[in-house]
């Protein structure tokens, strides 16, 4: 006699689910803490590199007026693209600011010699302004007169007249800002071409990142205690090596950089146990991106022609628009500068993405719902509230254009992963329900490699899709994943919880 248990049945599906959303929130974390690490161990190597072969770590090359700080000169002047450089006209012969970028500040104690080249169109005067902390007051000293000209000049630092509205000032071992002030007659400009700090040989020591380093130990607030003991007891030199802890999260691992780079901005950060050896910077948009671009372009136009029938047919559409999207953004290339042949793939991806949506008509999915979907769809906004509540902090002003261009941005992402690739799941896969598994992965992977980012994408896709299954309209998920990404912006990011909203390579700045 066979005795069987109903409710087991039902509740194996259930069981399967929870075990594939433990296992991928894992593999979320592990992932994210790996590809963080590697990042690391990159970033030291090619800083290794540099210092071995006596280049600048700080130079600026503007190209565009994107390469200053906000984009544009802070006062009476505007700027031009000129021929190697960009050229900064005075508007009415007031002094304005230049700010140079700077990605984890600046050390103008161990590097004081600054390089500038700078071509003058008549008689100008230069100062320079550094702060060493947003709540520090800035200090300013004058260089001097530039001559018409070609003006390439090193500037010693230390040299000169620094003074604050506190008094006299001394160059710090980490500063956050620099900015170049200009004086001009109106109408005359000055052609900027290149700006670079470099170190003081003898303060840098004789084996650069030689050394087996300070070692951190596990938790982050023990690791970050360590740093704090090793830059206020002990001597650090101008280039520290900081070994992190192995399992580290990826936030962990950041977080414990920037603690170092807060007191040495040179110093050398890679995982414990990893040999760094000196490589070269890798370049963006070489030869071999733009051949994988031009041949995945290739493939989508011969898919869009010769698309197989069934289910092979299928499978070849969901990894065309798949591999699109994430060569961008789990690919690392979406950084201070996105990569160009990254950016075109994901173009090309949505473009067909929208023509193979077209050429299925009529479609099996709507713009709005009934309420129902509307109060599944909305019921993660409360839970975003909570998670502000017990580890976020005051909320920050979210301004009204951000709002819209963000509720445009999530309609299009849930339209590319909802309406496109989990119909298109859920005709290939055994059960239908099963394809909002991986629609949830694909959304997490399109946050990678922000850790915590990508584990909540994971559980908020996976409500949003079952939801979507029953109540096909893509309105209400739209306005609630913007809603609670909005939400967790304002006031959650920055906090212990969430390092940031950042993706990609933005994710490491």
């Amino acid at each position: 006699m066979t005795v069987t248990f109903p409710f087991l049945r039902r509740l194996a599906p259930v069981a399967g689910l929870a075990l594939a959303l433990v296992l991928a929130l894992l593999a979320l974390r592990v992932g994210a803490a790996r590809l963080t690490a590697a990042h690391l161990l990159a970033e030291a190597g090619q800083e290794l590199a540099q210092l071995q072969a006596g280049q600048p770590l700080w130079q600026w090359q503007p190209r565009q007026p994107d390469d200053f700080v906000a984009g544009r000169a802070f006062g009476q002047a505007k700027l031009v693209r000129d021929a190697g450089g960009i050229r900064a006209v005075s508007l009415d012969g007031s002094p304005f600011e230049l700010g140079l970028p700077i990605a984890q500040g600046l050390d103008l104690a161990h590097w004081p010699w600054l390089d500038l080249d700078m071509v003058a169109e008549t008689p100008a005067a230069l100062e320079l302004i550094w702060q060493a902390g947003s709540t520090e007051p800035p200090c300013l000293a004058a260089v001097g007169p530039l001559r018409p000209g070609t003006a390439r000049q090193r500037i010693d630092l230390r040299r000169l007249a620094w003074r604050s509205a506190d008094g006299d000032c001394a160059l710090p071992p980490h500063a956050w800002m620099l900015r170049l002030r200009l004086t001009l007659p109106p109408g005359r400009s000055l052609r900027l071409l290149a700006a670079a700090l470099h170190a003081d040989s003898a303060a840098l020591g004789p084996a650069v990142g030689t050394t087996d380093g300070i070692s951190v130990p596990p938790g982050l607030p023990t690791g970050l205690a360590r740093i704090d003991l090793a830059a206020t007891t002990g001597h650090l030199p101008a280039v520290p090596l900081f070994r992190l802890p192995a399992g580290a999260s990826a936030e962990d691992q950041l977080a414990l950089r920037d603690r170092a780079r807060l007191y040495r901005p040179a110093a050398l950060v890679a995982p414990a146990d990893a040999a760094i050896h000196p490589q070269a910077e890798a370049r963006a948009a070489g030869w071999p991106a733009w051949t994988v671009c031009a041949a995945y372009l290739l493939a989508l136009l011969a898919l869009a022609r010769w698309k197989p029938a069934g289910a092979p047919g299928t499978w070849l559409e969901i990894l065309a628009i798949a591999a699109g999207a994430l060569w961008l953004i789990a690919g690392l290339q979406w950084g201070g500068h996105p990569a160009p042949p990254a950016t075109m793939a994901f173009v090309a991806a949505l473009l067909y993405a929208a023509w193979a949506e077209w050429r299925r008509r009529p479609r099996d999915w709507h713009g709005s719902a009934p309420w129902p979907a509307w109060a599944w769809s909305l019921a993660l906004v409360p839970a975003a509230l909570a998670l502000v509540g017990l580890w976020g902090h005051a909320f920050v002003p979210v301004p009204a254009r951000h709002a819209l261009t963000y509720l445009g941005w999530a309609a299009l992402q849930q339209w590319l992963l909802l309406a496109v690739l989990m119909r298109r799941l859920e005709s290939v896969l055994p059960r239908p329900s099963w394809a909002i598994v991986p629609t949830a992965v694909l959304f997490a992977l399109l946050h990678t490699p922000n850790g915590m980012l990508m584990q909540l994408c994971l559980v908020a896709e996976l409500w949003w899709a079952w939801g979507f299954r029953r109540w096909p309209g893509l309105l209400p998920v739209a306005m609630a994943h913007a809603a609670c990404a909005l939400l967790v912006e304002s006031g959650l990011a920055g906090s212990a919880l969430l390092r940031s909203m950042e993706v990609s390579a933005r994710f490491f700045l």
